[in-house]
């Protein structure tokens, strides 16, 4: 084998064998798999719309089903829709799940998508407030589920490793969003 050759199976190697001893990050925890057919009931109080859907079946998405919980989640100040991260909606049936409820349980929601105007103006009231939040990219919903304590709901949730999960005692609503895994203290 010419010396350029054996250099580079030698360094091909070493680089193979650092790669394996490299410390690799965390792995996500391995979820359970959900069943083929998913639904939720979705409430807005306020309004009294409700969306009662199979988002999921014959191994997909329901595009229809899909624009129907977009259009029950659009930011209710100006009327914008816009997509709904379909990983929320399974995170939402995942949680209703794992306590045991029925898929016709309702969750009423108090807020989903918001427009960046107005969550500007939310933060102009609140600096609580997320400046970037999930909400702006159809990722978050604010809810409550009538049959189950917000913060029971919460701590579930922020078990499951989905994304952020987090209960307001002062407005008694669950929040959810398909970001990163985190939670924060909340009043």
């Amino acid at each position: 084998m010419p010396r350029l050759g054996l250099f580079v199976l030698i360094a091909c190697l070493f680089l193979s064998a650092c790669a394996s001893r490299a410390p690799q990050p965390p792995e996500a925890p391995e979820l359970p798999p959900l069943p083929d057919v998913r639904r939720v009931v979705l409430v807005h109080p306020q309004s009294k719309e409700r969306a009662d859907v199979v988002y999921y079946h014959n191994g997909g998405y329901d595009p229809r089903a899909m624009e129907t919980i977009d259009l029950l989640l659009r930011d209710r100040s100006t009327g914008e829709t816009t997509r709904t991260d379909p990983l929320l909606m399974d995170f939402v049936f995942d949680l209703l799940y794992r306590t045991g409820l029925p898929s016709s349980t309702e969750v009423l929601i108090s807020s989903g998508y918001r427009s960046p105007q107005t969550n500007a103006k939310l933060v102009s009231q609140n600096g609580n407030a997320a400046r970037e939040s999930f909400h702006m990219q159809g990722k978050a919903i604010d809810f409550k589920v009538p049959i189950l304590p917000g913060a029971a709901l919460a701590e579930i949730a922020k078990t499951m490793q989905r994304g952020g999960a987090a209960y307001y005692p002062t407005t008694g609503h669950t929040h959810i969003d398909t970001g990163p895994v985190r939670t924060w203290k909340t009043r």
